[in-house]
């Protein structure tokens, strides 16, 4: 029968066929449904749990005697613990981009916080599992860790709210307490359907500054607040854990726990992390629990990477690898069989970024650890854990091999450069206040000519001492501390901005200038000293230069309203009046409600 005699049987009949294919249609639509909710819930949830700046070294389980983290001593003996995974980079944003893709970060493009977003187009754990069926949410505690920076890609909840963060707790960093985000993930959590779930959950707090949680503690980290830090998020982690076992679904659920880089403690002279790729910076813990698999309490003891986490869930979830991915399996780690060891990378141009010092990049075997700078070093981890005695020249064709081994690593990895990102000014700020460089600079000097950092960390932290002087109003003891760095180091560019800025304040403006000209001339992309360079030609009555300065520093940065405004008030001054009108309503579209500008060009328009 054809489709036109069809068309021509009686209406009832018509309507019966009808109502009989779309029957069929129904009942086949239905058990599509049901084939992959059955296929999609025989698969196990996957609960990942990232400690921002959290060293393996400071757990009960990894050996840390002093410790409060019983609920991640727990989950050690009921999953398998590596011993010694490392951070690709002892920074937030590249290493857990390492983590959802399985890549280091010459790979994936972001070598630091804040200055670009991960490349379009580019998979990541949570693309598929969202693509095999897993409802997936994401709720991250800090800025760094914005959408704008390109993880969410994949997550069908990225919670990055930061509305609730307590802005008086750190000056002006921005994170929310994990407390915070772990009832955030619990309302996610709690309406769960017949999907399988990837939760991740971001916990910042024992970033510094260090709290010591008397609310909950009480004086028992009085002297020791980084251990308390621990103490709080495993506490987080333990309402995690606890709601999944009330709802059962954690008979279902892989657990992994991973620290995103270290915290240096002032090992190594360096008091937090970003600076050096020593294993206070690098070494993390790294907890994974599949139920009904593996061997309790199995502990891992050959190196292994952060890139191997992503393609070994992969791999226990029976999906498809990555294609081109650094990253390898450790499935039969999780199954407690033997392991081949294999060297890991890590590397950081924080250094670079914030001193125009050398980056340092690092190869680290199942012995030896070599660091590549201008001092070159090489430890023997198995004899010297705490790496205190360079062997460099005592083993210089170990070296050699090594570094030739490192450069090999370099030519097989396919390079990416990341996507821009725009900050505004209070985003800038936020990540100054964190530590962390807000410029993107590309490696172009002659690495070999560049200081090293290990020279350099007493003058990097003197800098920070003299900052936290000028936020407490002490110009006058900040300014003898910058002037000492600057004699250690003519090159510093931030600190030539730092003691313009700091004589500025006690207007010394002529000296200002100077500084802040060196500053210019060294670091040529700082819009901010420009900024401060035009207002001190104001302040100090030329005029002509100033405009010069606050054009060039309103090409760097349309969106500071104050150079608008000292603009505005330098046009003014040669009776370009028109202009300076012009530039007080661009200042007033930036900032509505900046009093100085309304009342000059309230004044100009009178007139």
């Amino acid at each position: 029968m054809t489709l036109l005699s069809t068309l021509t049987l009686p209406s009832r009949r018509r309507r019966l066929i009808a109502a009989a294919v779309a029957l069929v249609f129904t009942c086949g639509v239905i058990a599509t449904v049901w084939f992959y909710r059955v296929r999609y819930s025989n698969r196990p949830n996957v609960l990942l749990i990232t400690l921002d700046t959290t060293r393996a070294d400071r757990l009960g389980c990894y050996g840390h005697q002093a410790a409060l983290s019983p609920v991640l001593d727990r989950l050690a003996k009921r999953g398998v613990l590596f011993e010694r995974a490392y951070a690709p980079a002892p920074l937030t944003l590249p290493s857990h981009a390492s983590i959802l893709t399985g890549l280091y970060p010459p790979e994936h493009g972001l070598h630091n916080n804040g200055q670009a977003a991960l490349p379009a187009g580019l998979p990541t754990l949570a693309t598929e599992l969202k693509q095999a069926g897993y409802e997936t949410g994401a709720f991250v505690a800090a800025f760094v860790l914005a959408k704008k920076f390109g993880l969410s890609r994949g997550f069908q909840t990225y919670d990055d709210d930061l509305s609730r963060a307590d802005d008086g707790l750190h000056g002006h960093h921005r994170y929310r307490a994990g407390n915070l985000v772990v009832d955030a993930a619990l309302a996610w959590l709690k309406p769960r359907s017949n999907q399988p779930f990837f939760c991740w959950v971001h916990l910042f707090d024992p970033h510094y500054p260090h709290l010591t949680h008397e609310d909950r503690f009480g004086s028992q980290f009085t002297d020791r607040p980084y251990d308390a830090e621990i103490a709080y998020v495993d506490a987080e982690v333990g309402r995690l854990i606890s709601t999944l076992e009330k709802s059962r679904a954690l008979e279902r659920t892989i657990i992994v726990v991973v620290g995103d880089h270290g915290e240096s403690l002032g090992e190594h002279g360096e008091r937090a992390h970003s600076m050096t790729v020593y294993d206070s910076a690098l070494r993390v813990p790294l907890l994974i629990a599949v139920p009904g698999e593996g061997r309790p309490g199995h502990r891992v003891p050959e190196p292994v990477s952060l890139v191997d986490l992503c393609p070994t869930l992969l791999n226990q979830l029976g999906l498809k690898p990555l294609p081109n991915i650094s990253g390898r399996s450790l499935r039969t780690a999780l199954s407690g069989e033997a392991m081949p060891s294999q060297a890991c990378y890590a590397e950081t141009d924080e250094p670079y970024q914030t001193g125009h010092w050398s980056p340092l990049r690092a190869l680290i075997t199942s012995q030896w650890k070599y660091i590549r700078s201008p001092q070159a070093e090489l430890y023997d981890l198995l004899d010297d854990p705490h790496e205190l005695h360079n062997r460099a020249m005592e083993q210089p064709e170990q070296m050699r091999d090594l570094e030739r081994q490192l450069a090999a690593w370099e030519q097989r990895m396919d390079q990416r450069l990341a996507d821009n990102v725009a900050l505004t000014d209070p985003e800038r700020r936020t990540l100054s206040s964190l530590g962390y460089a807000a410029r993107r600079q590309t490696l172009t000097d002659d690495q070999s000519l560049l200081r090293d950092v290990k020279d350099m960390l007493p003058y990097y932290d003197m800098l920070n001492d003299a900052n936290a002087m000028m936020d407490a109003g002490r110009y006058d003891l900040a300014g003898p501390v910058l002037r000492d760095v600057l004699a250690a180091d003519d090159l510093y560019f931030m600190a030539h901005g730092d003691l313009g800025r700091c004589l500025l304040r006690l207007n010394q403006i002529p000296e200002a200038v100077v500084h802040l000209r060196r500053a210019m001339e060294l670091d040529p992309g700082a819009d901010r000293v420009q900024a401060m360079l035009g207002a001190a030609l104001f302040m100090n009555g030329d005029y002509t230069e100033a405009i010069e300065a606050l054009e060039i520093a309103i090409r760097l940065n349309p969106d500071l309203h104050q150079s608008h405004y000292n603009l505005g008030l330098s046009l003014e001054k040669l009776g370009r009046v028109d202009d300076a009108i012009e530039r007080y309503q661009t200042c007033l579209v930036l900032l509505p409600h900046f009093t100085p500008a309304r009342q000059r060009l309230q004044v100009l328009l009178k007139e």
